[in-house]
């Protein structure tokens, strides 16, 4: 995907970078174009190895409130769940926020071998994607695992909070401004917006751990290599938040096996728990009762649908996907209301 905040890179400088992380020269390079927030460049190193490099852009001037401190944040994050030692997620090589090298921050990571899941998925015979889809509810339900201090973005930021009603709140008010800053339309005001989320605050204070979430977590970012799960990308914009915010929980979701694998692992974390004497330590997932969860169910997909909007003027979209996202968002709107109109 073509966007403004993407940087394009001289073979010079893709040269200077692979000398400084990895002591030869790089013998080829080609863009990926996947990505829609971030430059990212396929390395044959002189010696015979692989990268990958990701690089942000010079400056996150004039970006979205949710996309500060994107490259910190998924460097961070792939070496906190590479500790877990049971979630697949490419290899860190090198990170430089320095820019002495070139004029922006970068990492490198290990060139993965399978193929993006969104692009082969419909290849697959069911069975098949229903054991992939159970192996990412296991994954997730271990990323869910690590907690934290309190809720919102991952980086620290004033608009975090202890309390996860007020940090999810907060999320969605950073959209609405970046909206208005837009000068963008949208579905809803912001007197409607609050109204219908302060209606819904006590299902969202049922939340009392802040977990770390991937939440851009859609079968673009997972790699898939001989029928399972090769490794899950792009953690850029982890939160600390409500499992059930993430993306195998929404709207668009993977299969029901999502849910499966997610439970089963939950049991097990359970019992392993448990058996070690430190029941305490762990908790049944998602949390609340089951009206708190169908409306967070609601609230969640609504928040993707902003933020799907709005990014379209800050990346430079075309005009072809700012009208599909547009749309998105008031159908999205429309199916908010349905979803929690007797709740």
């Amino acid at each position: 995907m073509e966007s403004l905040t993407k940087r394009s890179f001289t073979a010079k400088e893709i040269e200077n970078i692979a000398q400084a992380a990895f002591g030869c020269g790089c013998a080829h390079s080609e863009e990926l174009s996947e990505g829609w927030a971030n430059s990212a460049y396929a390395l044959e190193l002189e010696d015979g190895r692989s990268a990958v490099l990701k690089a942000a852009a010079e400056s996150e001037e004039g970006r979205m409130r949710c996309e500060r401190g994107l490259m910190r944040t998924e460097v961070e994050v792939i070496r906190r769940v590479e500790s877990l030692g049971t979630v697949p997620v490419p290899e860190i090589y090198a990170h430089d926020a320095s820019k002495t090298i070139v004029p922006c921050e970068y990492f490198l990571m290990e060139k993965l071998e399978g193929a993006s899941y969104d692009k082969i998925q419909g290849e697959l015979p069911q069975t098949q994607r229903d054991a992939i889809d159970r192996e990412l509810g296991s994954y997730f339900r271990r990323i869910h695992s690590v907690t934290g201090k309190e809720f919102g973005y991952y980086l620290p930021n004033a608009a975090n909070s202890t309390a996860w009603d007020d940090a999810f709140i907060a999320l969605m008010r950073d959209v609405m401004r970046d909206g208005q800053d837009a000068g963008i339309t949208l579905p809803m005001d912001d007197a409607t917006l609050e109204r219908h989320l302060e209606l819904h605050r006590n299902a969202l204070r049922e939340v009392k751990t802040p977990r770390l979430i991937h939440w851009d977590s859609w079968a673009g970012n997972v790699f898939v290599k001989n029928g399972r799960a090769e490794s899950l990308i792009d953690f850029e914009r982890a939160l600390w938040a409500d499992p059930l915010m993430e993306y195998g929980f929404g709207k668009f979701g993977y299969s029901a096996a999502f849910g499966q694998g997610y439970a089963e692992e939950d049991a097990r974390m359970n019992a392993d728990a448990e058996e070690g004497g430190v029941a305490s330590r762990t908790a049944s997932l998602p949390e609340g009762s089951e009206r708190s969860q169908k409306i967070r169910r609601a609230l969640y997909p609504l928040y993707l649908d902003l933020v799907m909007r709005v990014e379209c003027h800050y990346r430079g979209f075309g005009e072809e996907h700012t009208q599909w996202a547009h749309q998105n968002l008031q159908d999205g709107w429309e199916r908010f209301l349905t979803a929690t109109r007797d709740c």
